[in-house]
C-alpha cells in the first residue's frame, strides 16, 4: 500500500514532468524524435523531477507533522522550555517558512509553559486557601474546588473526583443555591449566611459572584462561590450578647431589692426601728453583692486587656499563699475547715504577676472553702519540674458532675444558681481564673467526682532570668 508521502511524490512528480513528457511526444509525433530515445528521456525526465521534488516534499511533511503535534499539545519540550528542534530548514521559500515556523513554535512553547506553570501555581495558592472556594458552570456543575473545599463538601475527594458534581449533590442549603441561581440568571453578587448542622455546628458566609468572560462555553466556569467560615465570630457576638444580658440580671436583682427596701422604709416602716434595722442589714447585703460584681466585672476587664501581654516579673509562691490563706482564715475558721499547705516541692520563682494570681489563688481558694463540707480540709499541694510548677486546690466537697466541668469557666455559669448567689458568688470567679491562667501562658485543669470533691490544678511557668 502506498503511504502518503509517496503519493505525494508520485502526484508531484508527475505534475512537474507533464509539460516535458508532452514535448517528447509531440516530437515522437511529427518524427522528429524515435520512440526508444523519446521513452529514456521521459523516464529520465520523470526521475530527475521525484529526486528533486522528494526533499521539499520532506520538510512540508515535517513541518505538517509538528503542526499537529502543536496542536495536539504533545511537542517535547527542551530545558529552556522550547520544542525540540526542527532539522537544518535549508535555503529558498520552503526555509524560510521552516525558520518562520521554528520562531512560532518557539514562542508558543515558551508560553505553553508560562501558562502551565501560572496555572500551577494558582492551583497551589487556592489549595492553600483555608477558606473553601468553588467554581460552577451554566448548569450549577463544580469546575473546581480547592483543597478546603473537596474538605469540606466531599470528605477530601481528589479534584477529578469532585469536577461535574452538581452543587446540590455535596452542599444542600437552599439559601445558598437559590443565591448561585439568581447569579446564574444575571445577578452581580449574592451574599449568604448559613449553618453546616450535621457535624459540628460551623456557622458560614456564602459569597457568589459572577465570572465575565467572553464566548463561555457550557463546561467553562461562570460563577465563583466563596464560603467564609464565621463560626467564631458568631460565638463571640452571641457571648457579648449574653455577657451583657447576665450584667443586666446580676445587677438588676439587688438594684430591685435595694429599690424595694428604700421605699418601705420611707413609708411602712419609718417609725419602725426594728424594721428598719432588718431592712438596713438586707439593703448593706445586696449592696456588698453589687460591689462585688462591680469589682469582678472591672478586674475580668483589666485582665482581658492585658492577656495577650506574658508577664515578666518574678514571684514566690509561698508568699502568694502566705498571703492568701492569712485572707481567707477567718472564713475557713467560721466554717470550720482547715488549710492545709504543702509547697516544699517548690523551689523557685515562677513568671508572673503577684497581684494577679494573688487573686487567682485567692478564688480557687475561697470556692473550695464555700463548697467545702463543714469540718473538713481544703489542701493546697505542689508539683514541680525544672520548667513548671503546679499547685493544686484540693477541697472534700459535693463534687461536680462530668456534665458541668467544660463550662465551669463561662462568666455566669454556675451549677446551682441559688446556692452560689447565698453564698456570695458573682458567677465571675472561674473566668478570672482562666484569663489569669491564659495571660501566665499557664493550664488549668479541673478533675471531680460527685460525693469525694474537686481538684483545680494550675501549671505555671518558671521565671527564667533575662
Amino acid at each position: 500500500m502506498a503511504t502518503p508521502d509517496s503519493k505525494h511524490i508520485l502526484t508531484t512528480t508527475l505534475a512537474f514532468a507533464s509539460p516535458a513528457i508532452a514535448v517528447l511526444a509531440v516530437l515522437v509525433g511529427v518524427g522528429a524524435l524515435a520512440v526508444g530515445p523519446a521513452i529514456v528521456a521521459g523516464l529520465v525526465v520523470l526521475a530527475l523531477v521525484a529526486l528533486f521534488a522528494a526533499r521539499p516534499l520532506g520538510r512540508l511533511r515535517q513541518l505538517q507533522n509538528r503542526i499537529e503535534e502543536m496542536i495536539a499539545g504533545g511537542v517535547s519540550q527542551t530545558p529552556d522550555g522550547a520544542g525540540e528542534a526542527l532539522t537544518d530548514p535549508g535555503g529558498g521559500a520552503i526555509g524560510d517558512l521552516a525558520a518562520a515556523f521554528q520562531r512560532l513554535e518557539r514562542n508558543w512553547s515558551r508560553d505553553r509553559k508560562a501558562l502551565t506553570d501560572g496555572l500551577g501555581a494558582a492551583a497551589t495558592l487556592f489549595d492553600a486557601l483555608p477558606d473553601p472556594l468553588v467554581t460552577l458552570d451554566r448548569q450549577s456543575r463544580l469546575v473546581y474546588a480547592n483543597a478546603a473545599a473537596r474538605t469540606l463538601l466531599a470528605d477530601g475527594r481528589p479534584e477529578d473526583d469532585v469536577r461535574s458534581r452538581d452543587l446540590s449533590a455535596v452542599l444542600r442549603q437552599p439559601l445558598v443555591l437559590e443565591a448561585v441561581a439568581e447569579v446564574l440568571g444575571g445577578a452581580a453578587t449574592r451574599a449568604v449566611e448559613f449553618t453546616l448542622t450535621d457535624r459540628v455546628d460551623q456557622t458560614f458566609e456564602a459569597r457568589v459572584e459572577a465570572i465575565a468572560g467572553a464566548d463561555v462555553g457550557d463546561d467553562d466556569a461562570v460563577a465563583l462561590l466563596l464560603l467564609r467560615d464565621v463560626t467564631a465570630q458568631r460565638q463571640s457576638e452571641q457571648s457579648r450578647a449574653d455577657f451583657v444580658a447576665n450584667v443586666s440580671h446580676e445587677l438588676r436583682t439587688p438594684l430591685t431589692s435595694l429599690i424595694g427596701f428604700i421605699e418601705t422604709l420611707r413609708e411602712a416602716a419609718k417609725d419602725d426601728a426594728d424594721a428598719r434595722d432588718r431592712f438596713l442589714t438586707l439593703m448593706a447585703t445586696q449592696s456588698d453583692r453589687m460591689a462585688r460584681l462591680v469589682d469582678d466585672l472591672l478586674s475580668l476587664s483589666r485582665i482581658e486587656m492585658n492577656e495577650h501581654t506574658l508577664p515578666e516579673g518574678a514571684v514566690d509562691l509561698h508568699s502568694v499563699m502566705g498571703t492568701v490563706t492569712d485572707l481567707l482564715a477567718p472564713q475557713a475558721h467560721q466554717r470550720n475547715i482547715a488549710i492545709e499547705t504543702q509547697l516544699d516541692s517548690v523551689t523557685g520563682p515562677v513568671a508572673g504577676d503577684t497581684d494577679e494570681l494573688i487573686q487567682l489563688f485567692q478564688n480557687l481558694i475561697e470556692n473550695a472553702i464555700k463548697y467545702a463540707r463543714e469540718g473538713t480540709v481544703v489542701r493546697i499541694a505542689a508539683d514541680s519540674t525544672a520548667d513548671t510548677a503546679t499547685i493544686s486546690v484540693i477541697d472534700q466537697g459535693d463534687g461536680i458532675g462530668r456534665e458541668h466541668l467544660a463550662r465551669l469557666t463561662e462568666r455566669f455559669y454556675r451549677i446551682d444558681t441559688a446556692r452560689s448567689r447565698e453564698l456570695g458568688g458573682t458567677g465571675l470567679g472561674l473566668a478570672i481564673v482562666k484569663h489569669i491562667v491564659n495571660r501566665h501562658r499557664g493550664t488549668l485543669k479541673i478533675d471531680s467526682e460527685l460525693g469525694k470533691g474537686s481538684t483545680f490544678a494550675v501549671t505555671l511557668q518558671r521565671h527564667r532570668p533575662s
